[in-house]
């Protein structure tokens, strides 16, 4: 699934592709991928900025606004000429631009959705403050992590007190912190919540500098893979020694994901 750095990197490209650029229609191939919320018309609207928070792409246009939610296997794909298309391969959604250019969701699973709203405040109000966000400081992290007794994995990813963490940095972070995915959050000393606040956004910024993770599905703009994963301390290493002890990486069910980490680094 993408996480942040993925749909950061998506929206750092579609801004060089499609700032300014005026909608000619949208053509919803499978209809549950778009979600019309609004009685606005689409058309002739302009694409003024791009933005996100968390794994949400926000499409800012004059009028309105495009809510993105690649979900599992979403991808968002720019072509410079949609006599191009190439509509059978799991495309759901077309946005036509008035130059003849477009931008084709792509989504294999048919989990991710566009939502056409007016206002995206009422439409992400769950959806916490993004884990990169300047507001999203040392004291700020670590007071939120003293008010839970959730488990520290569950808290990084459940979206609603940091947003933009998923499985994959949320298991990188952890590791670099040597921080075990079951203490609880308010259980975790002064010191490793501020290693774990420094890793979490090392992490999610060396991904974003990689262009992201490229597990599967994931692609940018371009059709292009990301690099990151390969340079991945615990996450799809599975029985491989660990970079810095040795020790096997393993893997558990836990809060509901697969979950890696090294037994020696990340001990309870």
């Amino acid at each position: 699934m993408p996480e942040l750095p993925e749909v950061e990197t998506v929206a750092r490209e579609l801004r060089g592709f499609v700032l300014n650029k005026q909608i000619d229609e949208i053509e919803a191939l499978w209809g549950r991928s778009f979600q019309n919320e609004t009685d606005v018309d689409l058309s002739g609207q302009t694409i003024k900025s791009i933005g996100r928070r968390g794994k949400y792409l926000i499409v800012n246009l004059s009028k309105t606004y495009l809510i993105i939610h690649l979900r599992m296997t979403g991808q968002v794909l720019y072509i410079d000429d949609i006599a191009n298309a190439d509509l059978k391969d799991y495309i759901r959604v077309v946005i036509s631009l008035k130059d003849r250019s477009a931008l084709l969701f792509k989504d294999v699973r048919k989990f991710g959705r566009i939502t056409h709203v007016e206002n995206v405040e009422n439409k992400i109000a769950h959806v916490g403050v993004d884990a990169l966000d300047k507001r999203v400081t040392q004291a700020y992290f670590c007071g939120l992590l003293n008010k839970s007794s959730m488990s520290i994995k569950a808290f990084l990813m459940a979206q609603k007190y940091v947003s933009g963490m998923g499985n994959i940095y949320t298991d990188e972070a952890l590791f670099l912190s040597k921080v075990h995915p079951s203490i609880p959050a308010n259980k975790i000393s002064n010191k490793n919540a501020a290693n774990l606040y420094k890793n979490m956004r090392s992490v999610l910024q060396s991904s974003i500098d990689n262009m992201g993770s490229s597990i599967s599905d994931y692609r940018d703009p371009s059709g292009n893979e990301g690099t990151n994963q390969n340079y991945f301390f615990v996450y799809g290493r599975t029985g491989l020694p660990c970079k810095y002890c040795g020790t096997d990486i393993e893997k558990i069910k836990f809060a509901g994901r697969g979950t890696h980490y090294c037994p020696s680094c990340q001990k309870k």
